[in-house]
């Protein structure tokens, strides 16, 4: 992302539609800048670093892109795990990667349906023998459980950090996903 600044810091670089057509966003390379510097540097801030494993069990959403690429900022491996699959397969992936950070949505939407994501994790971690803290996106304002000893909501954790999140070295042998 940082190689765009600056040539090309007002072009956008991501088009989201959502599962509504009525829902789009245009990102411009300096907002995904910024948001991808704040979402890792909240990574940080709760214990991610550099070789951690991080499962990502989002929708179709600019966060997901925002997570992934955050990941890559701070060296950490990230997990997608496909929004459709059950908790057992959510919880194998997490147990097979040692993951401790879960990134999920409240819920998400398909055909306009909620897909109870946040559900699916809390279940998911239920089965789990490795302890993971869940950070969670509010995209529908479904109103899910919450476990304040584990789980954080993305939006209060944005508003404590700085906008700025200098990458981590990597080699070019360390793995990304």
């Amino acid at each position: 992302v940082d190689r765009h600044l600056k040539n090309r810091a007002d072009q956008v670089a991501i088009i989201w539609e959502g599962d509504d057509p009525t829902r789009d966003e245009r990102i411009t390379y300096r907002q995904l800048h910024e948001r991808v510097s704040k979402f890792a540097n909240v990574m940080k801030a709760n214990g991610v670093g550099k070789g951690d494993r991080v499962t990502v069990y989002l929708p179709m959403i600019p966060e997901a892109a925002y997570a992934m690429l955050a990941c890559a900022r701070i060296g950490a491996v990230h997990s997608v795990v496909f929004g459709g699959f059950s908790p057992d397969s959510l919880a194998n992936r997490i147990e097979d990667a040692d993951s401790r950070f879960v990134i999920t949505a409240d819920e998400g939407l398909r055909g306009g349906r909620p897909i109870a994501l946040k559900k699916n994790t809390d279940e998911a971690l239920a089965k789990c023998k490795v302890g993971a803290k869940v950070l969670v996106v509010r995209h529908t304002g479904g109103k899910v459980p919450f476990d304040a000893e584990r789980d954080l909501w993305l939006h209060e954790e944005l508003v404590k950090v700085p906008a700025e999140c200098p990458p981590v070295e990597m080699s070019a042998e360390d793995p990304l996903f």
